[in-house]
């Protein structure tokens, strides 16, 4: 799976994909808003799943301490390419596995952001996930971990007079439909991390509506695009919502496990 995660993100343009368009901006402004508002001021962050590190380099550039790491050769070649260019430097750039971080101690970071890993990993590596993420995440501090919903992806994905219903059935029903993306329902994710010692802060629709009015909201003015934004924030924690958003966010707090 590892190279054909590779595979597709040497040939993808993982640096440009939160700014193509109106349309995937909405993920980049949504998260954005929850960091700014949830993150405590100069908090020691490890990105796990940088990607090209848009986040890491804009969490760097807030004052933030950040360690950014991807499985991905190729995306840490352009972070670090990035590092060379930005007056906001990253403390270390690597290139890691989410489900192995054991370079670093226990209750290291004051955050931690798993937004990638579990759109390619499966149950078991997700708990291994969790597991790492966990250990290295200090008590009361916040991990971030994004998926991608299933139901979403099955209706955006319904063809003209209906006629790929087999496929999409199938692809539901095995939550994926290339076995490289995986997908959750929001209500699986939320089972899953009820079993550690969490509490979930905020689960967001990060894209709400986005792609069932895509082609709308990517040709609107950006005073109309300005309204559908200030609408998108007022509506995306609304849990009647979390279904049709393609992209989830969920923010989690440690506690202290009881004895």
């Amino acid at each position: 799976m590892e190279n054909k995660i590779a595979e597709y993100y040497n040939g993808y343009d993982e640096e440009g994909r939160l700014s193509r368009d109106n349309s995937h901006n909405i993920e980049w402004i949504t998260t954005m808003h929850y960091f700014k508002n949830l993150i405590p001021s100069n908090s020691y962050i490890f990105d796990a799943c940088a990607g090209t590190g848009n986040y890491a380099f804009e969490l760097a550039s807030m004052k933030h301490t950040v360690v950014a790491s991807d499985i991905v050769h190729h995306n840490v070649d352009i972070m670090k390419e990035k590092q060379i260019q930005s007056s906001s430097k990253l403390q270390n750039i690597f290139q890691g596995d989410i489900c192995d971080v054991s370079k670093y101690k226990d209750e290291t970071f004051d955050v931690v952001l798993c937004m990638g890993a579990f759109y390619h990993i499966d149950a078991i590596s997700r708990e291994k996930a969790m597991n790492e993420c966990l250990r290295i995440l200090k008590n009361n501090g916040l991990l971030v971990i994004s998926y991608i919903n299933n139901m979403a992806v099955a209706t955006m994905r319904i063809g003209k007079h209906l006629e790929n219903m087999d496929e999409i059935i199938a692809g539901y029903e095995n939550k994926t439909f290339d076995r490289l993306f995986l997908h959750m329902n929001p209500d699986e994710i939320e089972s899953l991390v009820s079993t550690y010692n969490t509490k979930i802060v905020k689960h967001i629709a990060t894209d709400g509506l986005n792609y069932a009015y895509s082609s709308d909201i990517n040709s609107a003015s950006k005073e109309n695009f300005d309204k559908y934004i200030n609408f998108h924030l007022k509506t995306c924690e609304n849990k009647y919502l979390l279904g049709y958003s393609l992209h989830g966010l969920l923010i989690l707090q440690k506690y202290k496990c009881r004895n």
